[in-house]
């Protein structure tokens, strides 16, 4: 089963003619889900090979600008291109679910309701209320309403509320293949890391082991790899056990959004198989990074390591960086220096400074 990456904008800030602002697309199989939209993302998709129409979640990390001011115009885009494929849903069954902080339910509805911007299709944002140790500490004098309230926009559905649960995470919802959490980071607003964790997966099916026994390739091997014993046509009986390999873990992808410290996601992110990461500055200028929320190469190799992630991908550049490849005028500097950054911490080989449009295959376990 497929699971890539792709990363539409990896420049932190605001966009560049050469680099989008922040904007991930997962995809497997049937799913595609985008991770923050900032500015300029529904340009980015257009470049792309992600077909916008596949998009059914989009998760925003926090209320910046450059996560977020994409948004809107992502759904009128989608609206206005793709609106056969989406106006068949319902409130009920919304083809689009937005999950974000607390407050992104009335950014989205204002924005849209103000510019008199129509939705072919129903969507709904689900909210998730940040605990007390996320706030800054000058929140109550930037702190405006942050709650919803008043009529539904006529493309809206009821959206939840999500709060914390006993395990320290925000449990966003559960499928047949997928669970999918949040937890809380820290950066100069309240932040969120996601959690995408599959199920553990079935074992290798011995293909050659059932041609030996009779068994015709088809629905029968479908149903035999699930765990189903079935009885052939001779009345041979066929036990999964002997035929199925043993179980294997499912992947786990850790995204987060931007942070100068992402220790409270330490044990929902342990064993990532991927991490991906702000590095916004290098290791230089850790004051300040520090000093505006952000992280070092060296800060995000070092919560690779403490979670025993597999692989780490760095995201969101300062603009005095230039992409891989690019030349470089006389003082300037590529991202490849804070790629080298990572990797005297990490290790060589498993560290990826992502450039945009770039997509990044999820090996699966014991492949």
């Amino acid at each position: 089963m497929s699971m890539d990456l792709t990363f539409l904008g990896t420049a932190s800030c605001y966009p560049m003619p050469n680099r989008g602002v922040s904007c991930i697309v997962f995809k497997s199989d049937r799913q595609c889900w985008m991770f923050d939209c900032g500015e300029g993302s529904q340009t980015q998709v257009m470049k792309s090979c992600i077909k916008a129409a596949k998009v059914n979640k989009i998760f925003i990390t926090h209320l910046h600008g450059d996560h977020l001011f994409g948004l809107q115009g992502f759904l009128c885009t989608l609206s206005q291109n793709f609106p056969e494929q989406k106006s068949q849903q319902t409130s009920q069954n919304p083809s689009v679910e937005i999950y974000g902080p607390l407050g992104l339910r009335r950014y989205l509805r204002t924005c849209l309701e103000l510019s008199r911007s129509p939705i072919s299709f129903s969507y709904v944002v689900h909210e998730l209320e940040p605990v007390e140790e996320q706030l800054p500490q000058d929140w109550e004098e930037w702190h405006p309403e942050h709650t919803s309230s008043g009529l539904l926009h006529p493309g809206e559905g009821e959206g939840r509320t999500i709060q914390r649960d006993e395990t320290g995470a925000w449990h966003l919802f559960e499928d047949s293949r997928f669970v999918v959490k949040a937890g809380a980071i820290y950066h100069r607003v309240p932040c969120f890391g996601f959690i995408i964790q599959e199920k553990t997966l079935p074992g290798k099916l011995d293909a050659a082991k059932l041609k030996e026994l009779g068994v015709p390739p088809g629905p029968l091997y479908s149903r035999i790899k699930q765990g189903e014993t079935v009885t052939l046509d001779n009345g041979q009986v066929i036990d999964p056990k002997d035929v199925v390999g043993p179980s294997r873990a499912g992947r786990k992808v850790v995204i987060l959004g931007d942070t100068h410290d992402p220790s409270p996601l330490t044990s929902l992110a342990q064993g990532a198989d991927v991490l991906v990461h702000e590095a916004t500055l290098e290791n230089s200028m850790r004051a300040k990074a520090l000093e505006v929320g952000h992280s070092t190469p060296e800060m995000a190799a070092t919560f690779a390591k403490t979670i025993g992630a597999k692989s780490l991908i760095l995201t969101h550049f300062s603009q005095r960086y230039r992409p891989l490849g690019a030349t470089l005028e006389k003082g300037e500097e590529s991202v490849s220096k804070l790629q080298e950054e990572a990797e005297a911490v990490f290790g060589p080989g498993d560290v990826i400074a992502a450039q945009d449009l770039q997509t990044v295959h999820v090996q699966q376990p014991n492949c």
